[in-house]
């Protein structure tokens, strides 16, 4: 194995330098990954914004890649093994603490140091965190199995039922992941929002019945609408980011006694009156990443539907560019007037 790797990290002031880096250090239980294929998340584009120093471990966390080398264990995996990598909990997580043990890694109290992240040549978790890719799959499937897995995790934790009335405000790669899972999961009709209109078309393609833009009251009325009147059984909020206006936007599109799943992390203090969902009895359910429901992870259900041919989730990578011209991915994923809708870094 070589000993450096090529790796991009941002250089305090929101650009990706790529540089010759020490491969990651193979921490006690750990495999080798070769990174194929990693997404931009809008969580990459944000923390460019909040970083004042320079990275010294590469992020990126959607990630696809090739095991070089595992240790020996009932693990069901092979050097090899085209892989989805999932970084942020099992992969680094004990196994053994009160949340491991009933599959809740990303809670863990006894992390394995964090060794790096997919804008790099290799990175190393456990085992735990490491899924086979089933065979038609190729990197770009690989590399959408985490935001698919994100929405997956939102929708199965928040319970939402089939024949829920769905409304998704916002249609980026988590908002369009939601969309076709509660399509995937029974709802009786999906409404989303969507800024760009690359995204209404990427929304409809993924099941929403309803695409509305983003003026203000457009999405709460098309709710109402779909429902009668009394609002959506379950919303969604996937925007997040340095606003709050999608927050308060999701509790005023749900009806009583229903369901706003808070997913998008808002990243600024917010004021909020908290009036108004209390008196009529909203269930804000906050969520995160992934972990395993009723005996079965998030990564293997999203990895079922999107094995599935059903769900044309792939067709939202609008964009590809190689790990040397990683900032130009970067600029195309927040130039929405680029048609960008999902950024890939090749490996």
């Amino acid at each position: 194995m070589p000993e450096t790797m090529r790796a991009a990290l941002d250089d305090g002031t929101g650009q990706y330098v790529v540089q010759d880096v020490r491969v990651p250090d193979m921490f006690e239980g750990a495999a080798l990954i070769r990174v194929r294929q990693t997404g931009i998340c809008g969580s990459d584009l944000h923390m460019t914004t909040s970083r004042t120093e320079a990275q010294e471990l590469p992020s990126g966390h959607e990630v696809a890649g090739e095991i070089v080398d595992i240790p020996d264990g009932d693990h069901g995996l092979s050097v090899g093994d085209r892989v989805a990598v999932e970084m942020v909990g099992a992969g680094r997580a004990c196994l053994t603490c009160h949340f491991c043990r009933y599959g809740q890694w990303k809670h863990c109290t006894n992390m394995a140091p964090d060794t790096g992240g997919g804008f790099a040549q290799y990175m190393t978790r456990r085992p735990a965190g490491i899924f086979k890719l089933p065979d038609p799959f190729d990197w770009i499937d690989g590399a959408l199995v985490e935001p698919m897995a994100v929405s997956v995790h939102g929708l199965r934790y928040g319970r939402m039922q089939p024949d829920d009335v769905v409304g998704v405000v916002g249609s980026a790669t988590i908002g369009l992941s939601s969309i076709a899972a509660a399509r995937a999961f029974g709802a009786r009709t999906v409404i989303a929002s969507a800024r760009h209109p690359q995204q209404a078309e990427a929304a409809k393609k993924m099941g929403a019945d309803v695409v509305v833009g983003t003026e203000p009251g457009e999405f709460e009325d098309a709710c109402l609408e779909a429902s009668n009147g009394v609002g959506a059984d379950f919303v969604v909020e996937s925007v997040g980011g340095h606003q709050t206006n999608s927050f308060q936007q999701a509790i005023r599109a749900t009806r009583n006694q229903g369901t706003m799943l808070y997913l998008g992390g808002v990243k600024v203090p917010m004021e909020f009156d908290l009036m108004e969902p209390l008196l009529r009895e909203i269930r804000i359910q906050s969520v995160i990443c992934y972990g395993v429901i009723d005996g079965r992870h998030d990564y293997d259900v999203a990895i079922d539907l999107l094995a599935s041919g059903d769900i044309p989730y792939r067709e939202i990578v609008t964009h590809e560019v190689g790990l040397e011209e990683i900032q130009t991915g970067f600029d195309a994923a927040w130039d929405k007037t680029s048609g960008s809708i999902k950024v890939h870094v090749n490996i």
